[in-house]
């Protein structure tokens, strides 16, 4: 006798045992999705439901639901062939929220730094990028990293806090 079945015979005679069937599937790749919790958690039971009908498995919902609990942020992979829309607009009414990453083109780094009205070598230095580097990013000689985009993305958003976080004050 296997392990499973003698866990599931052990189980039956405490009572009925429902077999939960594997989640469904979907094609796609998998997509990154970052869930946040916004507000206190309503429908902790629904929301791993709802995780395990887009794909999930039943473990995979519970273990993001409890890091929501803890840290109030979760990350998941959802393939593209789930309703990735409905799935925001049903967490989104437990409070959770869904985002995931943009992905803009390395040409928009020179529109970061042209909306900033910096030069490159201003803009370069208030990143902690390589001048030449920046250079090859922005005539198409070279792909920025993920991290280099969001960095860029993040200083668009708040270039104060980006200031804040990679700058020191001179001390007087």
């Amino acid at each position: 006798m296997s392990t499973n079945s003698e866990l599931m015979a052990r189980l039956e005679r405490l009572g009925p045992v429902r077999v939960v069937p594997p989640p469904p599937s979907f094609s796609g790749a998998p997509v990154a999705l970052v869930l946040r919790l916004e507000y206190p958690m309503d429908k902790p039971v629904s929301l791993v439901k709802r995780l395990y009908a887009a794909g999930l498995t039943m473990r995979a919902a519970k273990d993001v639901m409890d890091r929501l609990g803890e840290t109030r942020l979760a990350v998941c992979a959802i393939h593209e062939g789930a309703d990735i829309s409905a799935l925001a607009a049903d967490l989104a009414a437990m409070n959770v929220f869904a985002y995931r990453r943009r992905h803009p083109k390395a040409s928009s780094i020179a529109e970061v730094r042209a909306h900033h009205r910096m030069s490159p070598a201003e803009f370069a230095e208030v990143l902690g990028l390589d001048l030449e580097t920046l250079r090859d990013w922005e005539e198409g000689r070279r792909e920025p990293g993920a991290a280099a985009l969001s960095l860029v993305l993040a200083f668009d958003e708040a270039p104060d806090a980006v200031c804040a976080a990679t700058l020191e004050r001179v001390a007087i």
